[in-house]
């Protein structure tokens, strides 16, 4: 096809989306679509360059790579070979490590299936400062570039040119409904990998596939198509927000947006697009992509703050930086020559990626240089790093595992040998993981063996459905169903119910639909959690609620870190609100069953609303809302320092609750 400058502007405006997003400008929430309309346009050039060569049966995988190689790689490995040099040398140990780690993933073209296995979900805290995080849309690309040219061309030698067409968009259409299941199944894996995102090329491809056949617009038409797809971008990128579920149907909308402006051709918006400041933005759009994350993650890293001013200055950086990028890297080796596919690979992918390795397994080899730092900070380094859902791995489990039974390899106490003595059963979602080191010191001062069974975003709450979509709602439950049965089969002397607990805003309980009415989410709750506690108190066993702990709203849980390291003028202090809904049931739970526990952790840690991140100088938190291994344990001692045991007693007298005293 012949060469199409408002393409070019496209990508201006897609790039712009998601540096304005990742910059923090709040009135684009949605601006992460712009890597959904880059996936269309990919979609749509790679199938106009392979489809006349697949017909002609002149195509070559090795000339396609070679392709590829030069037009990607070169000033990839320049930037991650400064990003390298730089994160070097102010990154923590244990970060460093994890960054050098990720080098190997996205030079292999897999860097989207390690962010997902390491970071979890896109938007989590700890994503934010992994410098190469933005590359796994080129891993979804090159991932793309592998697997289609090969089923385009089966399609086309088994199935005939008509039929092929007609199977590319069967399986477009599917792979929709694909990606729609997948954020309903799972939230980091469907941002990340390529099947839930298949669609969003493929409607690129088979844009593509049917141009020749489709009908070709007039000038009104053109108009109309062309403004309609802008809109459909622009009002996804001001109106979707991190907490919509994503790509699913929620990315039709980018999508179809950025196939009306390249069907339309010439449009009142594809003439705009084709402006020379629009068309030149467009053609260092790769450049400007990955520039653009490193210098935020450095800044954020070193906790530079995100002032409009700096914001600007952050965005004219990437700017100058993708200017000389394209002009002293890319363009030079679209052109360079060699003799044959193994020079290509072996001069520009395999020299490079060798280099790399040996400079990352030296750094790997010495901990992350950790030399750099006093042993203070390796210390609390190694605190945040510590994660209980990793260490009680086979005791927490997420949404596709939570038809799991309780693991006899989740009995923690002294003597783990007489199993049929378990004493203290935990469930609940991943904060009542994260209070297993605590509840360990309390169960192990009296003597006591503990089971924990936790699963990700499930309230312990009996016959309840709750969670972001229906079906996670109905795995909660059923989750809870097997955690009754375990509950009624045991003779356990405390079952312990911890959760991220529902607030009034709280906007996740399901019946049978999604409950906005405060009134409506008190009155279920307050039944579920009566009818709940009413089944452990008749099993035997004395029922104990654990209160949430602060969130640190935003702040970074190396805050106390980078308070020492970077800028001692850091206001590492949080908020606490209480939970209204939370005391309000517990005050009512509490009246109706006197030997209810509640302890309220956060009390060691507040003075009043203010509260610390650290506890004898050692970070307590490893994210934004969960606590590490070392600071949940570090909470328990505290708490025996101050309170009696509760469960050194099977039923407490003289507890209205265990809040504790407050450290002045």
């Amino acid at each position: 096809m012949n060469y199409r400058s408002d393409i070019d502007g496209l990508r201006t405006i897609a790039v712009f989306l998601v540096i304005f997003n990742h910059v923090g400008f709040s009135f684009f929430t949605g601006g992460f679509v712009g890597v959904d309309v880059f996936f269309v346009i990919s979609g749509f050039l790679i199938t106009s360059i392979i489809h006349p060569r697949i017909q002609q049966k002149t195509f070559s995988f090795a000339w396609f790579i070679s392709r590829r190689i030069k037009r990607l790689m070169p000033v990839l490995f320049v930037i991650i070979f400064i990003t390298m040099g730089i994160f070097t040398l102010v990154m923590l140990p244990q970060d460093l490590v994890k960054f050098y780690k990720s080098i190997i993933w996205v030079v292999f073209y897999a860097g989207n299936i390690f962010f997902w296995k390491e970071h979890g979900g896109y938007f989590d805290g700890g994503s934010q400062e992994a410098p190469l995080l933005h590359t796994w849309s080129l891993a979804v690309e090159e991932q793309y570039y592998f697997i289609w040219p090969l089923l385009l061309a089966a399609a086309y030698r088994y199935l005939g040119k008509k039929v092929a067409l007609y199977a590319s968009i069967a399986l477009c259409i599917a792979a929709t409904v694909f990606s729609q299941w997948g954020t309903e199944v799972t939230i980091g894996a469907a941002y990340y990998l390529l099947p839930t995102r298949f669609f969003e090329l493929l409607v690129g491809s088979c844009l593509a596939l049917m141009w020749n056949q489709l009908p070709k617009a007039n000038q009104i038409t053109s108009h109309i198509l062309s403004i309609v797809g802008l809109l459909l971008i622009i009002v996804s990128a001001l109106v979707l927000t991190e907490h919509h579920s994503f790509p699913g149907y929620n990315a039709l909308y980018p999508v179809i947006g950025t196939a009306l402006i390249i069907y339309a051709s010439s449009g009142v918006v594809n003439k705009l697009l084709s402006l020379k400041p629009m068309v030149f933005s467009g053609n260092i759009s790769y450049s400007l992509y990955l520039w653009h994350w490193p210098i935020l993650v450095f800044a954020r890293y070193t906790s530079v703050d995100f002032t409009l001013v700096n914001q600007i200055s952050f965005i004219l950086l990437t700017y100058i930086l993708a200017i000389l990028s394209w002009r002293y890297i890319e363009q030079p080796f679209r052109n360079f020559n060699a003799d044959s596919f193994k020079a290509v690979a072996t001069k520009l992918y395999i020299v490079p990626s060798s280099i790399l390795i040996v400079l990352i397994g030296l750094g790997v080899f010495f901990d992350g240089y950790k030399n750099r730092f006093p042993t203070t900070i390796v210390a609390m380094e190694h605190a945040l790093h510590t994660h209980t859902s990793k260490s009680r791995k086979a005791c927490h489990s997420p949404y596709r595992n939570s038809k799991n039974l309780p693991e006899d390899e989740c009995i923690f106490g002294e003597n783990t040998k007489n199993k049929q003595q378990t004493n203290v059963f935990v469930f609940g979602d991943s904060h009542a993981n994260h209070m297993i080191p605590f509840i360990k010191i309390l169960s192990g001062d009296a003597g006591l063996l503990g089971q924990d069974y936790t699963l990700d975003r499930c309230l312990p709450i009996f016959d309840l459905k709750w969670g972001s979509t229906i079906h996670l709602a109905e795995k909660c439950k059923s989750r809870n169903i097997l955690a009754e049965n375990h509950i009624q089969e045991n003779s356990f002397d405390f079952v312990i119910m911890a959760a991220s607990w529902p607030g009034f805003n709280t906007r996740r309980i399901f019946n049978d639909e999604r409950l906005v009415d405060n009134q409506k989410i008190a009155v279920l709750l307050q039944l579920k959690l009566t009818q709940t506690i009413r089944a452990i108190i008749d099993s035997g066993a004395t029922p104990v609620m654990f209160e949430d702990i602060p969130t640190l709203r935003g702040k970074s849980p190396k805050c106390p870190i980078k308070q020492k390291v970077f800028n001692e003028k850091l206001n590492c202090e949080i908020q606490h609100d209480s939970n209204e809904l939370f005391n309000e049931l517990t005050t009512s739970l509490k009246s109706e069953f006197p030997q209810l526990i509640i302890i309220s952790p956060h009390k060691l840690m507040c003075s009043g609303n203010n509260c610390l991140m650290t506890l004898n100088d050692i970070p307590l938190y490893r994210d934004e809302d969960h606590l590490n291994e070392i600071g949940s344990a570090l909470l328990g001692r505290l708490f025996l320092e101050k309170n009696s045991n509760p469960f050194k007693s099977k039923y407490s007298r003289n507890i209205n609750s265990l809040s504790m005293e407050t450290i002045k």
